[in-house]
């Protein structure tokens, strides 16, 4: 069997719709900032670099985290109380798979959710 028609797993990509009430977590960019740094520290995973940027006063943000293990992506809508993630860690030095459900679980509690639509893919 060719190695092109082998499919291969590297990891697991989480992605969620979150519905929440609260407006403040949705739209508070620098508490979610420390939020998630935090919670990158307690599950050993290794930083590379962020990029956050906040709508307006009153609005959203975006937040995207590049990880040695792949990446976290947040983006908030306050006003409509709605918020997309994307959690992926591949399993290239590990398995991550369970670390992924669990910083997913935990990004969701975080924005307080009143329901949570959620994927798994593995890839």
């Amino acid at each position: 069997m060719s190695n092109k028609n082998k499919k291969v797993i590297t990891g697991l990509h989480i992605l969620g719709q979150i519905q929440t009430g609260s407006l403040i977590k949705a739209g508070s960019k620098k508490a979610f900032k420390l939020f998630l740094s935090s919670l990158i520290k307690k599950h050993k995973l290794r930083e590379l670099g962020s990029y956050y940027h906040k709508f307006g006063k009153t609005e959203g943000f975006t937040g995207v985290v590049c990880l040695m293990e792949s990446h976290i992506s947040v983006h908030t809508w306050p006003e409509l109380q709605y918020i997309t993630l994307d959690v992926f860690l591949c399993n290239y030095s590990q398995n991550n798979e369970e670390t992924c459900r669990k910083l997913f679980s935990e990004i969701c509690e975080y924005f307080i959710p009143l329901s949570v639509d959620k994927k798994e893919i593995f890839r």
